[in-house]
């Protein structure tokens, strides 16, 4: 697929990544491209600024419709308004310092707070309890009497539980409860408790499979695991660990994020200096991604959310983001997600199916079918469609075991 209105990789991919997202109404169309069109290339700042005027002005027709009583108006308003705001944030973190950090994403969370209030049905807000503190979470539930399977959805290394909104209304269509959390490293909690990412996710789902099974409404033997973007590492990983799942989709699949980040090198013993030669890495590594803007993009960000303070700090600590030794430890039947033109995680899918030793699924989508992106970004209702269909045909299966 063709860059959109940017020649950066980064912004025509996060730019593509809103226009996918109006299949849910959380963006529309003219919006991001008006906007989209007002900033200047390669801008960090211009991009920031021009989303922040898009968000503040449907957070402003937002309140006007609700307090007009138009409640639709209000909640279709909001849901926008969350995810320009959650756009205008992304490409700040290279300055942990920066105001508009707090500011937008508390913004955007007091949008996406309205929307579940307005939503049908509501959304629950749930605080789960994890460690010496608790983990915040999104809790749609199906509107049945009786128990039924229950979707536990995670996202990755940039996204938020407010951005899988769409996601959680298709389960609930297709039947399921669910529940999206954000563990370590993730939205909120990273924002407002400062949980910075850890390798060993296991101790952050089981306390989240502790907790489904404390809620109305959920089959204890139907409960479903998904992980997207980095969570196709996350979700495996703890699956590897916590055995009353009676599913797992990796979206798209991960076997070494040490690996994907060290493809986007284009000299790999620049890489490999982070572990031999630290200060030597720090000193050159900004000139050499100036030129590579999602490199120093996920530099920036992923020294934000590890908590790292030098980028071969950050590169150390993903060395343990691996599966090596673990995928054979998962039981439940597997859906592995990938993307034909995958850029970030190229290659990865086909490496953990290949070390997965359960009941195993691949899923490939393509460029022909608009879904060859990463997180099949531009073709999420083929995306949810195909991808929750699997699920349904393991719990049927499931059902005649």
């Amino acid at each position: 697929m063709k860059n959109i209105i940017f020649k950066n990789d980064s912004f025509a991919f996060e730019t593509l990544r809103l226009l996918s997202e109006t299949a849910y109404g959380m963006a529309d169309i003219g919006e991001v491209l008006t906007t989209a069109e007002k900033i200047i290339e390669g801008d960090k700042n211009s991009w920031c600024k021009e989303w922040t005027i898009t968000a503040k002005r449907l957070h402003h027709n937002a309140d006007t419709y609700l307090k007009n009583g138009h409640l639709i108006s209000a909640r279709k308003t909001y849901l926008r308004a969350y995810n320009y705001y959650r756009s205008a944030e992304f490409y700040l973190h290279g300055n942990i310092n920066d105001q508009r950090i707090i500011k937008l994403t508390e913004a955007g969370l007091t949008c996406f707070s309205k929307v579940m209030n307005l939503n049908n049905p509501v959304i629950e807000p749930v605080k789960i309890p994890y460690e010496m503190t608790t983990l915040p979470g999104h809790y749609y539930k199906c509107p049945h009497i009786s128990k039924v399977p229950t979707l536990i959805l995670m996202t990755g290394f940039d996204g938020t539980k407010e951005e899988l909104y769409g996601m959680a209304m298709a389960a609930l269509e297709h039947g399921m409860n669910c529940l999206i959390f954000e563990g370590p490293g993730q939205g909120e909690a990273l924002h407002r408790q400062h949980l910075h990412f850890r390798y060993d996710y296991e101790a952050v789902v089981t306390p989240v499979v502790d907790f489904v099974l404390s809620l109305d409404g959920v089959d204890p033997d139907k409960i479903i695991l998904m992980g997207v973007s980095l969570g196709g590492y996350l979700a495996p990983r703890a699956a590897a660990y916590e055995h009353r799942l009676a599913a797992c989709v990796a979206n798209g699949g991960v076997y070494s994020f040490s690996a994907a980040v060290k493809n986007s090198f284009s000299d790999s013993s620049l890489f490999d200096m982070a572990g031999t030669d630290p200060d030597k890495f720090n000193k050159i590594i900004d000139k050499t991604s100036a030129n590579n803007a999602v490199l120093k993009w996920a530099l920036e960000h992923g020294m934000f959310v590890f908590g790292s303070d030098t980028p071969a700090q950050f590169i150390l600590e993903i060395k343990n983001f691996t599966m090596k030794n673990c995928a054979e430890k998962i039981q439940c039947p597997t859906l592995i997600v990938d993307s034909e033109k995958d850029k970030m995680m190229p290659g990865q899918a086909r490496l953990l199916y290949d070390a997965l030793t359960c009941k195993k699924d691949f899923m490939l989508f393509t460029a022909e079918e608009g879904a060859g992106e990463h997180g099949q970004c531009g073709a999420k209702l083929l995306a949810n469609e195909r991808i929750l269909s699997w699920i349904d045909s393991e719990l049927s299966n499931h059902l005649k075991e």
